[in-house]
């Protein structure tokens, strides 16, 4: 029995010597395996470690003790319908708290 191509996982990111003794390579090798299992390409292994600094700087902020009251304030003013001249989040949350407004 032949299996057509389009059935096969994708081919994934090739994988250094180096991304191997990173201490956020056991995280990276979850994450390429569930995207083997969905049938997707996994990012490369740099691309997952600036996504893995980005969720932690948002843990940050979203930990502020003013976070609820950023939220209440996008919110009532509808702040994510324009563009902040800091950027997204969390640099639009930093701009926020230090009193600027867009």
């Amino acid at each position: 029995m032949d299996m057509s191509a389009a059935a096969l996982p994708p081919c994934q990111p090739a994988i250094s010597e180096a991304d191997r003794s990173h201490p956020l390579f056991p995280a990276y090798m979850q994450h390429r395996n569930s995207c083997i299992r969905l049938m997707v390409t996994a990012n490369t292994f740099e691309g997952f470690k600036f996504q893995a600094r980005h969720e932690a700087k948002c843990d940050v902020a979203e930990e502020h003790p003013r976070f609820k009251e950023f939220q209440s304030w996008m919110r009532e003013t509808k702040a994510g319908g324009r563009k902040c001249p800091a950027g997204s989040f969390p640099e639009n949350f930093y701009f926020w708290v230090e009193g600027g407004r867009w």
